[in-house]
């Protein structure tokens, strides 16, 4: 994943990501946000409001743990997507500096990198805080309950 090269004498670092550690970077935490909305709303939907008239209680009385456990994989995953981009970015480290001149020294596609990491732990921040809402409102919000 990281290691040194050796190019005309000089050592630089370089720094490539597998195409996979990056697919889950950036698309780890949305996906389980879109799992958890997929697979939660159309459940509670269907168990409270199965016909034209809305029920007093869901029709499957585990529902609730059903939507918990469902909630808590989804956070799982995305909090392993943040994980997986957040360990990147501390391997990415600092940029090498070039003995003679004092520049720092970048690789042609450490830029690039740099910046999908950081997009990675953006992306997974802000889904695990939506994971988060959805989260506590199946655990917060009684089912089949009335909005107004």
């Amino acid at each position: 994943m990281y290691g040194r090269q050796n190019v005309s004498g000089e050592h630089r670092l370089f720094h490539s990501l597998s195409k996979g550690r990056t697919l889950v970077e950036l698309f780890g935490a949305p996906a389980a946000w879109v799992v958890q909305m997929a697979l939660s709303h159309p459940l509670a939907a269907y168990a409270c409001y199965p016909h034209q008239i809305p029920l007093p209680a869901p029709l499957w009385p585990a529902l609730p743990a059903i939507l918990a456990i469902i909630s808590l994989v989804c956070l799982a995953g995305g909090i392993f997507s943040g994980y997986v981009a957040w360990d990147s970015w501390r391997g990415l480290g600092s940029p090498l500096e070039d003995g003679a001149n004092k520049k720092h020294v970048i690789e042609a596609d450490e830029g690039q990198t740099r910046f999908l990491v950081m997009l990675g732990m953006m992306s997974s921040f802000v889904f695990i805080v939506a994971i988060l809402f959805n989260t506590l409102a199946v655990l917060l919000i009684r089912s089949c309950s009335a909005w107004i």
